[in-house]
């Protein structure tokens, strides 16, 4: 049977879009960090640091992949490939309005990725047989459980009010001057908190935390491992940006690629800004708090449907 190489080349190039998207968005973060603390971000790498990204990449893939003696070495090296394939997996759900394929129910397969992306570092945490990379994994796993239910009623009040499970659907039932934002803004405010844990970013960077973890879940990766992993969350933090854009402020493609940047830059200013919680306040935020605001809420957008 003949290979349609056209396709397969087609079919590759969003992939690696989203790589070099990666590397361009960590020299992004970097700028901005160097601004807001008043020091100098990457600037000898070609012409204002521009190459940066790729000087990095290279430099970690050529280390050496150090395996510690008592690791699980099948988990061990699946870990990372696993992590990278679940976080490419959520760019097929990228809401282009002329794409061959829709996917009738994303906002369910979304819910799924995001749900099986902690299996990557809890297998990574598990293999590695380090009691700090253990407890990011258990960290991980514990974080995950509290911040999906309210991200659920999440889900349920978008789809309530756009009819639709489909992200294109969605973002086309906003043309015009009507944004969900508007009458969703206290859902929006819980959807980038949801976000921000999602992705293990600060203030709720607690899978990672360097005071009391050591870097948490990949403190034993080095190398390929470890840029693997790198590459990973990267990707779900554009992928959240873009998703956040297309629920809230979609419409075309210009509107959702632009509220995507005002995410990305977003994400990367609340790291320069706040500090991290300590883990039993996220708990208790997700459990408490954002739980009974998503349950008063759904409770008013189902009214608001029916009448």
């Amino acid at each position: 049977m003949a290979v349609d190489w056209l396709g397969v080349v087609i079919g590759i190039v969003p992939f690696v879009g989203v790589l070099l998207a990666v590397g361009f968005y960590t020299l992004l973060e970097r700028k901005i960090l160097a601004i807001i603390m008043i020091r100098k971000g990457p600037s000898k790498v070609s012409y204002m640091g521009i190459l940066q990204p790729f000087s990095d990449a290279g430099k970690l893939l050529c280390k050496e992949f150090i395996m510690p003696t008592r690791a699980n070495m099948g988990p061990f090296i699946l870990a990372p490939a696993l992590m990278l394939t679940v976080s490419l997996l959520g760019w097929l759900l990228y809401p282009y309005k002329s794409a061959e394929v829709f996917y009738v129910f994303g906002v369910i397969l979304f819910m799924v990725i995001t749900s099986v992306s902690v299996y990557g570092v809890m297998m990574s945490g598990w293999a590695s047989n380090s009691k700090y990379s253990l407890l990011g994994a258990v960290r991980a796993m514990a974080q995950s459980i509290s911040y999906e239910i309210p991200m659920g009623f999440i889900f349920f009040c978008v789809v309530l009010v756009s009819g639709v499970f489909m992200f294109q659907e969605i973002s086309t039932y906003q043309q015009g001057s009507f944004f969900f934002f508007i009458p969703l803004s206290v859902i929006l405010i819980v959807w980038i908190l949801c976000m921000l844990a999602e992705t293990n970013r600060a203030p709720f960077d607690f899978v990672e935390g360097e005071s009391e973890l050591v870097s948490g879940y990949n403190v034993e990766y080095s190398g390929g491992g470890f840029a693997v992993m790198f590459i990973a969350e990267y990707s779900s933090i554009l992928l959240s940006s873009v998703m956040s854009a297309a629920m809230f402020f979609g419409g075309n493609e210009a509107l959702i690629g632009f509220f995507m940047m005002v995410f990305a830059v977003f994400f990367v200013i609340v790291r320069a800004s706040l500090p991290r919680l300590r883990y039993d306040k996220l708990m208790s935020l997700c459990w408490t708090v954002l739980l009974c605001v998503m349950l008063m809420v759904s409770v008013c957008v189902v009214t608001m449907i029916s009448v």
